[in-house]
């Protein structure tokens, strides 16, 4: 396949031109030839927004190094969109990226270089989603896709988000970006492995919203090898669930300052979820290990039931605290703005919505949300095994409401039934068919509570 040199059509690598009108110029007769290599050599190239076209592939020479455009209205703006939205505007929404690819095939967005998107937010919120500005990598309904080797970093919406795509290969990122990581939603025969991913929001998060305007699922994903902090959940799945999710394998994953969950597994809008496992889990310096949910938001096409989590594995996982401060990239606009990079484990800010009778919690307060694993009682989790599992908590509680109410409307967040749960370890209720094998707790500080605590499990 041939090769083409972005500056052959006119880009400029001096770090101030904007080069999208060349770069797109070169990917259209690179597809018009029957498709080849777009090569952006060594140098600083600005850029907004290009539509990627099949059979092209692009790839980033060591020291080149793609500059977000600093104006957010050089970004194409949101797309008109002709069927029901249920999800938010970063789920609904391709145009407002720096790469877009729709009803593409054999694409790959590659290298050894650096894509640095230079913290652009929609300073005005044209966008009505809290300032977030243009992704990284949007991809939908693509096919033979491979996104891999880059530093991809200071993105404002979701840097890595593909939906409806199949076989897809995401491999050798380094990622630090005030959004979710990678995002697949609605995707099939996907592999990420080899990636570290530092995350504002989650650092790997499977989606199955309504963006395709039907109902799909998530299917045939396998993660390993990779490195994952952040300042929500390291691994989760929702919270878009309108469609499901199966046969999904995360393992091998080292899961480090993160400030909410580890593993977080969650079905509120009618997903079905069916053979998840997750397996050689290192954590370190991780809040909450362990959170697995059904709710009923039932955001989406009326007429759906309350979705089920069933055969869900979790073994060889070591948690292992104390949970400490740390360095750490903002988690929105409004911490952007405060230079909030430092977490402390016991401030976790006014999205969480606690109604705690303390306003400031400290370091010598038990401050540490328990790990718990619910359904409902019409909708009972299924098959949920946990083997090999060893967490090593802060602890601390002295006393604690052993009611514990069925909230199942509010936002999934592992604190939805109270920050502290009747159990210092992982707190059961729902359950048809737990298997506990070989799992044990420890806390750092005396803790009056039970390893344990189980509300109507079978």
């Amino acid at each position: 396949m041939k090769t083409y040199n972005i500056l052959d059509f006119g880009a400029v690598a001096d770090g101030v031109t904007l080069n999208s009108k060349a770069v797109q110029k070169a990917i259209d007769e690179c597809s018009a030839n029957g498709g080849g290599t777009l090569l952006f050599p060594a140098g600083r190239y600005v850029l907004s927004t290009v539509f990627l076209k099949s059979n092209v592939r692009i790839e980033l020479e060591e020291n080149a190094e793609i500059l977000g455009s600093l104006d957010f209205y050089d970004y194409a703006p949101e797309e008109k969109i002709d069927y029901p939205v249920y999800q938010d505007s970063s789920h609904t929404y391709y145009h407002c990226s720096m790469f877009v690819g729709i009803d593409c095939e054999n694409i790959a967005i590659c290298g050894k270089g650096i894509i640095d998107m230079r913290s652009v937010w929609d300073e005005d919120d044209v966008r009505k989603i809290v300032h977030r500005g243009p992704k990284c990598i949007a991809l939908k309904n693509c096919k033979n896709v491979e996104v891999s080797g880059l530093g991809i970093y200071n993105v404002t919406d979701l840097a890595v988000y593909f939906a409806g795509c199949e076989n897809v290969d995401v491999f050798g990122l380094k990622l630090r970006v005030y959004i979710d990581g990678i995002s697949p939603d609605n995707s099939k025969n996907v592999r990420i492995h080899d990636c570290e991913v530092e995350a504002g929001d989650d650092s790997i998060v499977f989606k199955s919203s309504y963006t395709l305007n039907k109902i799909d699922i998530c299917k045939d994903i396998h993660v390993w090898n990779c490195k994952l902090k952040s300042r929500c959940n390291s691994i989760k799945f929702g919270t878009e669930t309108n469609g499901g999710f199966e046969n999904v394998v995360c393992e091998n994953i080292y899961m480090y300052e993160t400030r909410m969950c580890g593993i977080a597994i969650e079905s509120v809008d009618g997903a079905i979820l069916d053979g998840i496992v997750f397996r050689d889990i290192e954590m370190k310096n991780v809040n909450v290990p362990i959170f697995i949910h059904i709710g009923r938001r039932m955001r989406g096409p009326q007429g759906r039931e309350i979705g089920q989590i069933k055969n869900v594995l979790i073994e060889n996982v070591n948690a292992d605290g104390p949970y400490y401060p740390y360095e750490v990239v903002a988690w929105n606009y409004d911490s952007f703005k405060a230079n909030d990079f430092y977490q402390y484990p016991w401030k976790f800010g006014r999205a969480c919505g606690f109604d705690d009778r303390k306003k400031e919690w400290t370091e010598e307060d038990a401050w540490q949300m328990t790990c718990n694993v619910c359904g409902l009682p019409e909708r009972p989790l299924e098959n949920i095994t946990l083997r090999n599992v060893h967490m090593n908590l802060v602890g601390g509680v002295k006393e604690y409401d052993r009611d514990v109410p069925e909230n199942a409307q509010a936002y999934p967040e592992v604190y939805i039934y109270g920050r502290i749960l009747p159990a210092k370890g992982i707190y059961f209720r729902h359950i048809n068919g737990l298997t506990l094998d070989n799992v044990t707790v420890k806390t750092m500080r005396p803790d009056v509570r039970e390893d344990f605590v189980f509300d109507d499990v079978q």
